[in-house]
């Protein structure tokens, strides 16, 4: 087996879950009883664990050279803590048990990212039609999980996201074992060329600019499929609505090859955010159906072409000594900081204001474009940081 069909593996298992979880899970939290600021903040705090959790188990990949290893951790302490939804009960210990599941689960991404885009610059791998599996297996899994609920309690909800993690961790044992590499500088002088890339401005503005694209997707996130229903559409109806975003991904990932070396990393933002303004705006008017579909489509330029833009960029400007480190810098603003900030904020915006709360993640997306046209000025393209601790920057 190729090691690119056992990383679209992994991003098949992976996205599973996603999918499940992404346009499901607050309905899981409904019918546990939680309301909308509740829900808000079962998700947000949720992802600020990642600011922490995500670039210290990067590191440790980094530094031991068994990224497998390290992801197989995380894998089986991901299925042991979603294991606990099926009989948690009350707002304190589901928070607590999300806590956990956030903690550990969103940390396999930026690894596994590093690893493909590794193979994509050294072996030549189109690393879009490997990613686009994980896009695939949300579709079925986001259709699948809406079909499931037409017909069953949304308990179902939790029994779907244990067995996607088992999948998981089976998906992850495929990986290739590696020969640990452990790093021959000390930890001391390791932190410093994490914090010297951190603390770039270059890496600082981009990093802000990509992650708030991401956050524009907040209220989608938190309140997409409880406005839905609210809207008066099926849970079959808001499954293909969400699978119909994974779709729109999957034909840029297909075509992301030529698409990200014509357009760069800058320029895939800046579309991103031009999308978003248009998406969002349409969303907040509550559209016919078939309007509504049109926008989803957009998903596949303001979470695809704002993804692609990111991981090219960390590709291109930090070094391989720190690369899952500053893929995981970027995750944890983008998946954590920010996204949580944004939507700790969204509860009570929801609450007051309903789908009309997608105006504000419009004035998020024209901030963000504002922050991608100041990296465009100051960033040519190469590496931010020297390729080893002694080396001049290349770039700045």
């Amino acid at each position: 087996m190729s090691f690119a069909v056992r990383l679209a593996t992994v991003y098949g298992t992976m996205f599973l879950f996603t999918g499940i979880y992404l346009p499901f899970f607050p309905v899981w939290l409904k019918s546990r009883g939680l309301d909308a600021t509740e829900i808000s903040l079962v998700v947000a705090l949720s992802l600020f664990l990642r600011i922490v959790v995500g670039p210290f188990f990067a590191a440790v990949a980094d530094r031991l050279g068994d990224r497998r290893r390290v992801m197989l951790w995380l894998a089986w302490a991901s299925l042991a803590s979603a294991a606990l939804f099926l009989g948690v009960e009350g707002f304190g210990l589901i928070l607590l048990v999300a806590l956990v599941l956030n903690a550990v689960f969103p940390a396999i991404g930026p690894i596994v990212e590093t690893m493909a885009m590794r193979a994509r610059i050294e072996q030549g791998m189109n690393y879009g039609r490997v990613r686009l599996w994980g896009s695939i297996t949300f579709i079925g899994a986001s259709a699948g999980a809406g079909w499931l609920l037409e017909w069953n309690a949304p308990s179902i909800i939790a029994v779907c996201l244990v067995a996607a993690l088992a999948l998981n961790v089976a998906g992850v044992w495929l990986l290739p074992r590696e020969t640990a590499r452990p790093a021959t500088v000390p930890h001391r002088r390791a932190f410093a060329g994490a914090l010297q890339i951190a603390r770039h401005p270059i890496f600082i503005v981009f990093v802000l600019a990509a992650s708030l694209t991401q956050a524009t997707h907040a209220v989608y996130y938190a309140f997409g499929s409880l406005a839905w229903q609210i809207q008066g559409y099926s849970d079959a109806v808001i499954g293909l609505l969400w699978a119909t975003g994974v779709l729109a991904e999957i034909v840029l990932f297909y075509v992301s090859g030529p698409v990200m070396a014509r357009l760069g990393a800058v320029r895939l933002l800046m579309l991103a955010g031009v999308a978003a303004i248009l998406r969002w705006t349409v969303t907040a008017l509550s559209p016919p159906l078939a309007i509504l579909f049109l926008m989803q489509a957009l998903h596949g330029l303001t979470f695809g072409a704002a993804h692609l833009g990111a991981v090219q960029f960390v590709a291109q400007a930090a070094p391989p000594r720190l690369a899952a480190t500053a893929q995981s810098l970027y995750a944890a603003m983008a998946s954590g900081v920010i996204m949580g900030l944004v939507t700790i904020g969204i509860g009570p915006v929801y609450q007051a204001l309903g789908a009309h709360a997608y105006f504000v993640m419009t004035g998020a997306a024209v901030v963000a474009i504002a922050g991608t046209a100041v990296v465009a000025f100051r960033w040519h393209g190469g590496l931010i940081v020297p390729e080893d601790e002694e080396g001049e920057k290349n770039d700045d």
